[in-house]
């Protein structure tokens, strides 16, 4: 059992690492940067970059107002086991949406949350999902349909390239 935790550690530290340098990266910004706007001494960011040490949530926080990322995003791609997640995330702040949503929620309804059956928050947490996923699609078929449209204006005559 030992084993497979450290495991499980060492496997957390690696995707938090990665996902910091990867945010870092696309923001352009060096470790000392970081590290400055943090409010850490650069050997310490390096720990912290490297995943070194027990998992700081506040760090965590203090990294994404930092580079502007989505802090509950990082947190979700840890527990998904995905950069992808804090990535497809940083910019819109979708995780700590969500998260400040369901404190909202929580907050006014208190312990009646109790009360929900699984079946009842599947349908409540698919519903909005499927109208984003819907917005998306129509989305991407009006932007083919643009340029479908439009693209062919701008070809010299003949040229059907």
């Amino acid at each position: 059992m030992v084993k497979h935790a450290s495991e499980d550690l060492e496997r957390q530290r690696q995707l938090l690492s990665k996902t910091l340098k990867l945010i870092r990266g696309l923001r352009h910004m060096s470790a000392r940067e970081v590290a400055a706007a943090m409010g850490l001494p650069l050997r310490s960011y390096y720990s912290f970059e490297a995943g070194q040490g027990p998992l700081d949530i506040a760090k965590i926080w203090r990294f994404a107002e930092a580079v502007d990322c989505d802090p509950a995003g990082i947190m979700d791609a840890l527990m998904l086991g995905s950069p992808d997640h804090a990535l497809r995330s940083m910019d819109n702040k979708i995780a700590s949406i969500q998260l400040a949503s369901f404190r909202r929620f929580s907050d006014k309804v208190g312990d009646r949350m109790t009360h929900i059956g699984p079946s009842t928050l599947i349908e409540a947490f698919k519903r909005p999902f499927d109208s984003l996923e819907e917005y998306l699609d129509k989305r991407d078929e009006s932007t083919e349909r643009w340029l479908a449209e439009n693209l062919p204006k701008i070809l010299p005559p003949g040229d059907g390239t």
